[in-house]
């Protein structure tokens, strides 16, 4: 694949995988962070701790070694306490966390006529390339505009070997730092990218019903736990196929797979995206519904159930209908064992709905 085309791919996926790149970079720059911290404090003892041997005086740029510590620390909270909630402003910081250790380098460099290691810089560039992926000009904006200010401070101090090989080298140098430094960010974010597709590629699998791909038991639970506090009206639709078991007996498996996946696809069209629809197993479906206006609203739902679900399979000069029976069950979400209270309503009423001559709605009167 041509590199104008993985570029274009991450694009895309920055956005399908926005959540999962938003948290990685919090982490990363989190660890990140931290290890400035460490790596500022044990420099600025070793080196002043030198000095004091040596000169017996502290370095000059003492301050600037303290600066560089405390923004450090304060990235390094930011990423653990704000930015995991508040994730506006996240890439912002991390461009900021990015180019604020090049920029104290480069004062510490211009202030005092110390030798700032140049591999050091280098390596923290390098460094930074594993930090913040998905956002390959963000990311080469900050490493071209930190190399240009590295370029210049180094020439108005060293103006004299403006127009020798020295520089024309040094240029040079640092001209391939970010080729290499912004060509690992978009190896790196490729290959984050990849890990991400699998990791929802095992998701998707792990919570949907293979036969209908529709939710399974374990996700329908985990989204009604996921609702259990939002203090919102919530409902769960509960329906169970009838003469599905005759349907079975009768004209084999197949037709009873084709059956339950003309059912999935009928539900899928009447509920929305945001609805959970689910497949608990057998010929027994479940939607629940969030943060509903009224209960009017999943009422009306049942009702276009009753009318887009019923199909009929010919049979020895007759046929077998299968439509199904529904309970309806409503719930502030608040509390704990909100699945549980609601699976236990609904499916009281749906076997009155069996009782009362199938094919109907029966509504647990009693809000939950």
């Amino acid at each position: 694949m041509k590199i104008g085309q993985i570029i274009k791919k991450m694009k895309e996926d920055s956005i399908n995988y926005y959540d999962e790149t938003q948290e990685y970079v919090c982490t990363v720059q989190r660890a990140f962070s931290a290890g400035l911290v460490v790596f500022f404090s044990l420099h600025l003892i070793v080196v002043n701790a030198l000095d004091w041997a040596n000169r017996k005086q502290l370095s000059p740029a003492l301050w600037i070694s303290a600066l560089q510590i405390i923004f450090a620390l304060l990235g390094y909270l930011a990423f653990k306490y704000y930015f995991p909630k508040h994730k506006k402003y996240l890439l912002v910081a991390a461009y900021f966390n990015i180019f604020q250790i090049i920029a104290a380098f480069e004062l510490q460099y211009s202030l005092y006529d110390e030798y700032i290691s140049y591999t050091v810089i280098v390596c923290i560039l390098l460094t930074t390339s594993f930090t913040v992926i998905g956002h390959i000009c963000g990311y080469a904006s900050i490493v071209f505009f930190s190399i240009v200010l590295d370029v210049i401070t180094t020439i108005v101090k060293n103006y004299e070997i403006f127009y020798t090989n020295t520089m024309y080298l040094y240029i040079i140098d640092v001209f391939f730092v970010v080729i290499i430094a912004v060509g690992i960010n978009i190896f790196f974010t490729w290959l984050k990218y990849q890990d991400f597709t699998k990791e929802q590629q095992i998701l998707y699998l792990s919570e949907r019903d293979s036969l209908t791909d529709l939710l399974n038991r374990k996700a329908l639970e985990y989204a009604v736990h996921k609702q259990s506090n939002n203090k919102t009206l919530c409902a769960m639709i509960l329906l169970d196929l009838d003469n599905f078991k005759t349907l079975n007996d009768t004209l084999g498996h197949y037709a009873g797979d084709d059956c339950l996946r003309a059912v999935a696809n009928s539900l899928k069209a009447i509920f929305q995206s945001e609805d959970c629809v689910c497949r608990l197993g057998g010929d027994e479906f479940v939607i629940f519904m969030s943060n509903l206006s009224s209960r009017n609203h999943a009422i009306d739902k049942t009702k276009a159930i009753l009318q887009k679900v019923p199909c009929k399979y010919p049979w020895n000069h007759g046929e077998i209908a299968i439509t199904c029976s529904v309970g309806v069950a409503f719930a502030k979400a608040t509390g704990e064992n909100l699945y549980e209270k609601l699976y236990k309503a609904a499916d009281s009423v749906m076997y009155q709905s069996k009782t009362n001559g199938k094919n109907s709605v029966t509504v647990y009167e009693k809000e939950l």
